[in-house]
């Protein structure tokens, strides 16, 4: 996938518009968003930083007619109480007031169970109506005869339908099967026509 950096914004009047759909990258401070994008890419156009919490503007990259949207991490403990609820509150402003937002790509890492706020983030994105790919991050750090039974009790605990998808940024396990989530939206968004 052609991926290209766009620009990094935090204010709501700073975002780019492009007229293209756009797909949000949710996911804990750590989870790996940034190396998703660089996977994707097959090229490094995202900064990783071998520090969590790193990312606290949104980072826009556009490609094969669609555009990632790479948000801040929730849940970086060491930022103060005001600096999370600034995040939180920029986080919340996109996904309700984003036109553009088509879809949302949670990274949960299979190795743990979920956070409280990966919960309380997956049901507001099941809550949105959009299209949601939860994706099981860092799934080459775990022996694939635990995959099934890790799956299980992250859906569990999520209480989620969402469709699941294996994933390693190293591996590239399930670039395909996300590929294929970012085109289906793709498509749907041409066939409604622009945004309101």
């Amino acid at each position: 996938m052609r991926l290209r950096f766009l620009q990094s914004a935090m204010a709501f009047e700073s975002w780019p518009v492009t007229g293209m759909p756009e797909v949000a990258l949710f996911g804990r401070s750590n989870a790996g968003k940034s190396s998703l994008i660089n996977a994707l890419a097959q090229a490094r156009v995202a900064r990783i930083s071998r520090e969590p919490g790193r990312t606290r503007t949104l980072n826009f990259y556009a490609g094969d007619g669609i555009v990632l949207v790479d948000l801040p991490g929730y849940g970086y403990s060491h930022m103060s109480k005001e600096q999370q609820r600034r995040q939180t509150a920029v986080l919340e402003r996109y996904a309700e007031r984003r036109a553009a937002l088509c879809g949302a790509v949670q990274l949960v890492d299979i190795r743990h169970r979920p956070s409280e706020l990966d919960i309380l983030w997956h049901d507001f994105l099941l809550r949105r109506g959009e299209p949601l790919l939860l994706l099981l991050g860092k799934s080459d750090q775990v022996g694939r005869g635990s995959w099934r039974s890790r799956e299980r009790e992250i859906v569990e605990t999520l209480g989620t339908d969402a469709p699941v998808v294996f994933w390693s940024a190293r591996t590239l396990e399930g670039k395909r099967a996300l590929e294929t989530f970012l085109d289906e939206i793709r498509k749907r968004q041409a066939s409604l026509g622009q945004f309101t």
